[in-house]
């Protein structure tokens, strides 16, 4: 990186760029330096007309020569082999118009930082060769050693600003490294976000599915099969259980609907969380023929629709399993909210079961459904059971 000379004469190297992006300055700077000293040798030196129109014209030559060189391109930007031609050239010029006033030593503060922008810590070259060249031209050296001392400090200070070039450089090519990664970092997190994202929502997907088509389903399937049972047993039943089947096949189909415009439930529109658990325990146990109690204590507050829409779900999916596997004779569904947290309990007196369920052959999503919408809402969910008393699915949210 950066305070050396580039392998590709036509590259770059940071430290250019670094203090490039302050060409303008540096531009100015260099024209100050050039018109202070050409003022004073112009109005108060001792030359005449001649020589007068001499350094008129080694100013404009420098002025042009400066522009078509390092002017016209970004500052820092332009190849080796240009910025060596350019400072041959000042060197020639700056030597000329140095022999014409004293003064022209200022100009040494304008090219310094040009010397190090362009070359790096090859600058330091034409600098100490000018600072000479200058001493030189203007009778210095008849002073012996304060000539030798003058070229020594301006050695010595061309290193120092040579590390601060260094510096500048470092830091920059560090920084833009920093946000090199900085931008990598966040394209990643992007990604793998909408692929987070993307996984979720199928899941998502996937249990509003299961928890409107699926159990209506289900319950067309129970509603069936008893039809089937009754035809020989009980005809006057056949069509009871014909018309629930149809109702329940109806009712899944504009839930499927409504699901597919706002993935909310039905229930839930216009109305609060215990109206429709009520709604929903009314509709499962006027259908499977079972009672089913719904307790709300508590002051009851409104959740996130998320979180009325997972608790719903959860009662919903329970209740099924309890009319496809329990063989209960009642059911409590309870809903506490207990300040910052709202609980969700479904109780039944069926035959119950020792152990973790296993799994729907179906492929239902039953538990795993439940478990993760509860999960997806900060919350957890537990299933209690042992044969022959009964289940309790427990689902427990922050409010």
């Amino acid at each position: 990186m950066g305070v050396e000379l580039s392998a590709n004469a036509d590259e770059p190297v940071a430290g250019r760029d670094a203090w490039g992006r302050l060409a303008g300055l540096w531009h100015l700077l260099l024209a100050g330096t050039l018109a202070l000293p050409t003022a004073i040798t112009l109005l108060f030196g001792p030359l005449d007309v001649a020589d007068r129109l001499v350094v008129a014209g080694l100013v404009v030559v420098f002025g042009v020569w400066h522009w078509a060189l390092l002017g016209r391109a970004p500052l820092g930007e332009e190849s080796t082999g240009t910025a060596v031609v350019y400072w041959v050239g000042t060197v020639a010029l700056v030597g000329a118009l140095a022999g014409y006033g004293d003064s022209y030593t200022i100009l040494l503060y304008g090219l310094f930082p040009l010397g190090f922008i362009t070359l790096n810590w090859w600058g330091m070259v034409p600098l100490v060769v000018l600072t000479a060249l200058i001493g030189w031209r203007s009778g210095g050296w008849a002073a012996g050693p304060a000539a030798a001392i003058s070229v020594a400090a301006t050695a010595l200070l061309a290193a120092v600003i040579a590390v601060v070039v260094g510096a500048v450089a470092r830091q920059s090519e560090e920084r833009r490294a920093a946000l090199e990664l900085l931008a990598a970092t966040r394209a990643q997190l992007a990604a793998s976000a909408r692929r987070t994202g993307g996984l979720e929502e199928r899941q998502r997907l996937a249990r509003e599915l299961h928890d409107t088509v699926a159990q209506g389903l289900a319950s067309i399937v129970t509603h069936l099969e008893a039809a089937d049972q009754a035809v020989s047993d009980r005809p006057d039943l056949v069509r009871s259980h014909l018309d629930i089947a149809r109702r329940a096949a109806r009712g899944g189909l504009d839930e499927l609907r409504r699901t597919v415009q706002a993935l909310r439930p039905d229930l839930l529109h216009g109305a609060p969380l215990p109206e429709a658990l009520r709604r929903s325990a009314e509709q499962w146990s006027g259908e499977h023929a079972v009672p089913v109690e719904v307790r709300v204590t508590g002051e009851p507050t409104a959740l996130h629709t998320d979180t009325e829409t997972a608790l719903l779900r959860v009662a919903q999916e329970a209740l099924t399993n309890t009319a496809r596997h329990a063989g209960a004779s009642r059911v409590v569904l309870s809903l506490s909210y207990l300040g910052d947290t709202v609980t969700l309990d479904v109780d039944d007196d069926g035959i119950g079961f020792a152990g973790t369920p296993a799994p729907r052959p179906d492929g239902g999503f039953g538990l795993i459904g439940m478990r993760e919408r509860v999960a997806a809402v900060g919350g957890h969910l537990a299933v209690e059971s042992a044969p022959g008393e009964g289940t309790t699915v427990a689902a427990s949210v922050p409010a």
